[in-house]
């Protein structure tokens, strides 16, 4: 993998500000961001920190253990439903909906994107469409 100078790193976003495509401007904006992701990693906060996302409808940012491909990765995510130690997401990595075990979630992070939830959605569509 390359690896960019600072300086390098400087000069590529500088040359994208110049863009009119609106999600390039984004992601400009999150790297010349000063705020800083925090994750919470103890049990009862990614719980609480669930929650609040949920409630705010606020994408998160989590270190996930998959049991199918036995892998720990970062996914983020939009909650659109809490049940039983689960919870329905949205997953941007896989681009569909997904399924992931509270207790597997190693850590997690608000992140300043927001999200609606589909108004034709409901809880059972997930089974049913699988």
């Amino acid at each position: 993998m390359p690896y960019l100078t600072k300086e390098d790193a400087d000069r590529i976003i500088q040359e994208l500000s110049r863009t009119d495509n609106k999600k390039i401007k984004k992601i400009i904006l999150k790297i010349n961001s000063p705020k800083k992701i925090i994750f919470v990693r103890d049990k009862p906060g990614i719980k609480r920190l669930l929650k609040e996302a949920f409630k705010q409808k606020r994408s998160l940012k989590i270190k996930y253990y998959s049991l199918s491909s036995d892998e720990v990765r970062f996914r983020v995510i939009d909650i659109l439903n809490i049940h039983n130690g689960c919870i329905i997401a949205y997953c941007h990595l896989r681009e569909d909906e997904r399924t992931f075990v509270i207790d597997r979630i190693y850590s997690a992070a608000i992140l300043e994107d927001n999200y609606n939830i589909p108004n034709n959605w409901r809880p059972e569509s997930i089974i049913r469409d699988k």
